[in-house]
């Protein structure tokens, strides 16, 4: 033992080659002896070869305690005392500064003089990081990592081994190598981990390049599940399953926290992938064998990634559609009811089912057209398919049928809404099916020009957007963009017929309590009995009434007097103005679950019709 602490590294390299020979009572004993040389203050500020000793002491030491940690039969996956393990944590402050010197010296090769092999200092650092991490064998459970000192080191580890695919990270083990994981996984689970913290996302965007990077890093992951899963040697192993499914949660948390620090990252790339390719990876581990792998994990971040794209993104309608396009009513549907979700997944006052959670989401926005029509197309398949799993609870049930009746009840209004003579808006703007403008011009060949005011109607040219103003949008103008509302995404646009619609249908369906409700106004409001608002809920199906004056601020600072001329202006051929009240409103939800109040969508569109329209002569805007 003298002769081993008389720094000689001859002498100490002797001592470390005879470790597999050694007894578990003998390993004991000469734990200590490991950390002898782990002295901080011995380390340089840069590797000099006046240095060599210090370091080639501290390289045996550290390569023999990965190697007790690797002895089967005492050690970190032993279900004796675990002394390795102990050593280990209460020497971590003395093993942490020297990790980070040989990474930084060695492994990002920052030194002109390395004693030590990049490839052998790759080896010794992660399997450190693993082994440390590695709470009864389970790598999953990250604890001590979290030190800021190591978030530099774990990212550039991470970065490497996700660029080089592990060809430069060595592969991990643990129980004489019956469990084997990758640094690119077990470091996923550390970045997502550790990516909370603000000075770690910082360091990680800065190593990365950008946290798009990083972003794109997870979403390669998430897309290589779907064939890890299916791969037999993963398949028929609890232990890899179970990593799979971890690392998915993993990922997801990683692509949440990086979107919530870059929303052009978000727009751009995000929104058009990962919402996708995370419920197709979440189909495919729905399919695992029971009890490989639990549900409540994978949806630990896949349900507040979705409320946060929802709640942030600049068209939220595609978020959902992507979702839809991945099966995702089929993958939720499928999620047992006894998968729960916190309050801190969902948020207070959410729904705590995650299928229940998804399909609430899916009611808000079945009244956007896009997603209407895709609804629509596969309700019957649902139906037929899906509706003997949602009756097994009874609650579950209860909101399915709610989503079933709403899709098809919301595509009946619809069908009638393209039987009205409506401005019908395709990709190109407001056109008719044959492509043609107000004057009678294809708009295959020509660039349509938006209105400034309302950003609604599109024309030909500049004349006919003259024409088109003298001779009714100068009225109209104002109110479809009352209509649209001037802090609600564009999709409504998409979705005005769809609203008019739910309007009409609001309207006859509920017109004996209108006019009760109108009766009452003008007993309460006597001033403002000829200015009367119907507000309709089409959401909450319900209706109110009220004075025009508390709706002026739809109008962009139009008076009072000026909005009721410009309605009583107009030709209302088709009596949309009732004449018991002067016009009406809706409210539905916006992205934040706020209600938004918007001019009536049925008086809008007819206003925009040219007057001949009336007389037969059908040319649209």
């Amino acid at each position: 033992m003298c002769r081993v602490l008389n720094r000689s590294v001859a002498d100490f390299k002797k001592l470390c080659n005879r470790l597999p020979d050694c007894s578990t009572s003998e390993l004991y004993i000469l734990q200590p002896v490991f950390y002898v040389y782990l002295d901080t203050d011995r380390i340089p500020a840069q590797s000099t070869p006046a240095a060599t000793t210090d370091i080639e002491l501290v390289y045996q030491s550290l390569l023999a305690i990965v190697a007790t940690l690797h002895t089967d039969g005492s050690g970190i996956d032993s279900d004796s005392a675990g002394s390795e393990k102990h050593h280990l944590i209460s020497a971590w402050n003395r093993v942490v500064p020297w990790l980070v010197f040989f990474h930084d010296q060695f492994i990002m090769c920052r030194a002109n003089y390395r004693p030590v092999d990049k490839m052998a200092a790759i080896r010794l650092v992660t399997s450190l990081l693993f082994h440390v991490s590695a709470i009864e064998g389970d790598p999953t459970e990250i604890s001590v990592l979290s030190t800021p000192v190591l978030y530099r080191p774990i990212a550039e580890l991470w970065l490497l081994a996700v660029n080089t695919k592990d060809r430069d990270v060595v592969c991990l083990s643990s129980q004489a190598g019956a469990r084997t994981t990758s640094f690119r996984i077990f470091g996923t689970f550390v970045i997502s981990e550790c990516i909370c913290d603000k000075s770690f996302l910082a360091i990680l965007a800065e190593v990365s390049g950008g946290v798009d990077a990083v972003a794109s890093a997870a979403l390669k992951y998430v897309k290589n599940i779907r064939s890890m899963a299916k791969d037999p040697n993963i398949a028929s192993n609890t232990f890899k399953l179970r990593m799979v499914v971890s690392m998915f949660s993993c990922c997801v948390a990683i692509i949440l926290s990086t979107s919530m620090h870059d929303a052009a990252m978000r727009e751009a790339y995000i929104l058009r992938q990962s919402v996708k390719e995370v419920f197709s990876a979440l189909r495919v581990l729905q399919s695992l064998p029971p009890g490989r792998g639990s549900m409540t994990g994978t949806l630990r971040s896949t349900i507040p990634y979705l409320r946060l794209l929802l709640e942030n993104a600049d068209d939220p309608v595609s978020v959902i559609h992507q979702a839809l396009c991945a099966h995702a009513v089929e993958t939720m549907v499928h999620i047992s009811p006894s998968e729960h979700l916190s309050v801190e997944m969902v948020g207070p006052g959410k729904p705590h089912m995650a299928n229940e959670a998804f399909l609430k989401i899916l009611i808000d926005y079945t009244l956007h057209d896009k997603i209407l029509s895709y609804v629509s197309e596969h309700v019957d398949t649902w139906s037929d398919d899906l509706g003997p799993i949602v009756r097994q609870n009874k609650h579950l049930w209860d909101v399915w049928s709610e989503v079933e009746q709403k899709i098809r009840s919301y595509g009946i209004l619809r069908s009638r809404a393209e039987m009205i003579v409506w401005p019908s808006l395709s990709k190109k703007g407001w056109v008719l099916q044959n492509h043609q403008c107000h004057c009678g011009s294809t708009a295959e060949d020509i660039r349509l020009r938006q209105c400034a005011g309302c950003q609604v109607v599109r024309y030909c040219s500049k004349r006919c957007q003259r024409n088109s103003w003298y001779s009714h949008h100068r009225v109209s103008c104002e109110f479809l963009k009352a209509a649209v509302g001037s802090s609600i995404p564009h999709h409504v646009k998409r979705s005005l017929r769809l609203l008019a619609a739910l309007e009409v249908g609001h309207k006859q369906r509920k017109w004996d309590n209108i006019l009760r409700l109108v009766v009452a106004a003008r007993y309460e409001y006597p001033e403002d009995r000829e200015r009367l608002v119907v507000e309709l809920a089409l959401d909450k199906n319900e209706e109110s009434v009220r004075p025009l004056r508390n709706y002026l601020f739809l109008f962009d600072g139009l008076s009072e007097n000026e909005v009721v001329d410009r309605l009583s202006s107009w030709p209302d051929s088709r009596g949309q103005l009732q004449g018991l009240f002067l016009c009406s409103v809706i409210t539905i939800h916006d992205r934040y679950a706020a209600r938004q109040i918007l001019f009536s969508p049925c008086i809008a569109l007819d206003m925009e019709i040219v007057p001949q329209t009336f007389s037969g002569n059908v040319q649209d805007v």
